[in-house]
């Protein structure tokens, strides 16, 4: 997007001060990243928790930044224009709302407490055959990452957000950016209880963006106990398993290799994935398709061919004898208690790997011991834990009966004590599932390194 004149920018922003106008130059774009900034754009000095965009402006000019938005000016940089805000935050959000209201694309906005990033690439793989569309880069999903991907709008006719938060607050002010003309919500659950507080905040929380747009169309789970409490009306569509939803299913069969669904009760979908909240993306992303007027039929077939998911998301590894199934990427209560109950009848032995189920506030303790009868009822041989909060998972584990649990504090020590069972039980005779999941902070993907190596 060109800004050739420094009126429609200050019309904008509404900055506190102007610096250097008379040397403004037209803006060809915005960049929050002074390390690839490319010449001619403006550059937003943003602080983050980590590092000050004001120490970096140097380098956006020296890169070919042409206009500054920050909260300081700095006197020791020649030859751009400055507008000082009072807060860069909320001039990031003004210019972000202005570009997505000068482009006449299609927006979704996906949220959700599981599933956004899996839901959002399904629908971008359904939607590509029939326009070009832009989607924020794996899981960006916050106000640097919503702003950079619509900073990255070109000609794109779909543009597909994710839109996350941790924090009272977060997802009303990325609607407010983004201005969703279709929205999609996967589920509400326990998770970022140290910001919301607790399930009802977090359904607020989810909710809030609903009515930054009055025209939006939105697609909800009917599954979902805390989404069937919003009222009904002709903007909203469900999906679920009564035939008087928008979309429905009903599972049709389930074998090793995975489920097939039937779709309105006509088409076959197969989901390989052995989690049942995996067709809660497919049904999310289908209804956000068909309301373009994608044929039902047509994009139903698409989903069949759909591989790409996200990383260790339920990935399956198999190496020196073993099978690794990463779900390793996040976690929270539900979505655990999910995939040790979609495992209960795998044909192998099954060590499970359990980490920390962060920002679940002073619950933490209360849901990591709450897991403990599912990791017995689901037939794991071994149950492996690490971090502060899994200690409480595996004294559980002991007080109700389960002996083979163990806690450990570092990744090598799990890789070593899972190398030594399988040694001890002659693995290529017997095959071994070793089931990985705990929040992000945890890297669990480092045990999978290790058994790999």
């Amino acid at each position: 997007m060109i800004i050739s004149e420094y009126e429609q920018l200050e019309r904008i922003i509404q900055p506190e001060k102007i610096c250097n106008i008379r040397l403004f130059k037209p803006i060809t774009g915005f960049s929050l990243n002074s390390r690839s900034i490319n010449p001619n754009q403006a550059f937003f000095a943003v602080r983050g928790k980590h590092c000050d965009g004001h120490d970096f402006i140097q380098m956006a000019v020296d890169k070919g930044a042409v206009f500054i938005i920050a909260e300081k000016y700095v006197k020791t940089i020649p030859k751009v224009s400055f507008f000082i805000v009072e807060d860069t935050y909320k001039s990031l959000e003004k210019v972000s709302a202005y570009i997505r209201k000068k482009n006449k694309c299609i927006v979704y906005g996906i949220t959700g407490s599981i599933g956004k990033t899996t839901t959002k690439e399904i629908l971008s793989f359904l939607l590509e055959p029939y326009f070009k569309v832009l989607k924020n880069f794996k899981t960006e999903n916050n106000i640097f990452g919503v702003a950079k991907t619509i900073f990255s709008l070109t000609d794109e006719k779909i543009l597909i957000l994710e839109l996350g938060t941790n924090a009272k607050g977060e997802i009303e002010q990325l609607g407010k950016m983004s201005s969703p003309d279709i929205g999609i919500i996967t589920f509400i659950k326990p998770v970022h209880l140290e910001g919301l507080k607790d399930l009802k905040g977090v359904f607020k929380e989810k909710v809030s963006f609903i009515g930054v747009n009055p025209k939006m169309k939105v697609i909800l789970n009917r599954g979902d106990v805390y989404l069937r409490k919003i009222k009904s009306s002709s903007n909203i569509y469900w999906f679920g398993k009564d035939k008087k939803n928008y979309l429905s299913f009903v599972r049709a069969s389930t074998n090793d290799n995975g489920s097939v669904f039937m779709i309105q009760g006509k088409y076959e979908l197969i989901l390989t994935k052995h989690l049942d909240i995996f067709i809660v993306n497919f049904l999310a992303a289908i209804s956000g398709a068909h309301i373009l007027g994608i044929p039902l039929k047509c994009l139903v077939e698409r989903a069949n061919l759909f591989k790409e998911f996200p990383d260790m998301r339920m990935n399956m590894i198999e190496s020196n004898g073993l099978y690794i199934l990463n779900d390793a990427y996040n976690a929270n209560p539900f979505a655990l208690r999910e995939a040790l109950r979609s495992l209960k009848s795998y044909p192998f032995k099954k060590i499970a790997v359990i980490g920390d189920m962060l920002e679940l506030g002073n619950k933490s303790i209360y849901y990591h011991e709450s897991v403990a009868n599912e990791v017995i009822k689901n037939n794991f041989e071994y149950c492996l834990t690490y971090g502060d909060y899994c200690v409480y998972l595996t004294d559980k584990l002991k007080k109700i009966g389960f002996k083979k649990t163990k806690h450990f504090n570092s990744h090598k020590e799990i890789v070593k004590f899972i190398k030594d069972i399988i040694n001890f039980k002659s693995c290529r005779r017997e095959k071994y599932l070793i089931f990985l999941k705990g929040s992000r902070n945890m890297e669990l993907e480092k045990v999978v390194q290790g058994l790999i190596d």
